[in-house]
């Protein structure tokens, strides 16, 4: 079986997307960008994992309220230090501004944990 890795990255933000996206390429990811989270729903069914800007989240409660549960754990919130959103257990976040670094970390310990 092929690993999965393609990651989806959902960001109202056009440049934190690309971003984001660049970092995850650098490293041999492949990845997918949606400016909501009802256009990334669909991929996010077979991705390796979802990274989810929480601004989004907040821009579109109703998406929010079953998008970050539904993941499986497969999903990584950028939350800033305020966020109520960093609370959930079954995501992981990670606090803004990041570094590429910080993120990979993040990616390379939810691989390592759905082996």
């Amino acid at each position: 079986m092929v690993a999965r890795r393609n990651i989806v990255v959902v960001a109202a933000d056009q440049g934190l997307r690309r971003s984001v996206a660049f970092a995850l390429e650098v490293e041999g990811y492949s990845t997918e960008s949606y400016d909501t989270v009802q256009k990334a729903e669909a991929s996010c069914r077979e991705a390796l994992c979802a990274i989810v800007d929480d601004d989004i989240l907040r821009s579109e409660p109703q998406a929010a309220a079953q998008f970050p549960g539904n993941r499986g754990g497969r999903a990584i919130l950028l939350v800033d230090g305020l966020s109520a959103l960093q609370q959930r257990v079954d995501n992981t976040t990670l606090i803004k501004p990041f570094t590429g670094a910080d993120l990979l970390g993040v990616i390379n310990s939810r691989v390592e944990a759905a082996r």
